[in-house]
């Protein structure tokens, strides 16, 4: 059964900043890139939710980075 992702207002606001510098400072393969890693990360951590991070604040929560950068 998958789990659902539920964003918080951070990780929306951390996002939009990334997609908003990726567009202003690299090329669209480079943001098409960042989504669709974003898209395999969503959907591998609904599939298997315990593999992320355990939030150190809501330990119900996990939380994971898409890339390395």
């Amino acid at each position: 059964m998958e789990k659902e992702v539920k964003w918080t207002a951070v990780s929306r606001k951390d996002f939009w900043e990334v997609v908003a510098y990726l567009s202003e400072t690299w090329s669209d393969y480079v943001l098409e890139k960042f989504s669709a890693s974003l898209n395999l990360k969503v959907q591998l951590l609904q599939r298997q939710p315990n593999i992320g991070f355990k939030s150190s604040k809501h330990s119900r929560f996990r939380k994971t980075l898409v890339t390395k950068h």
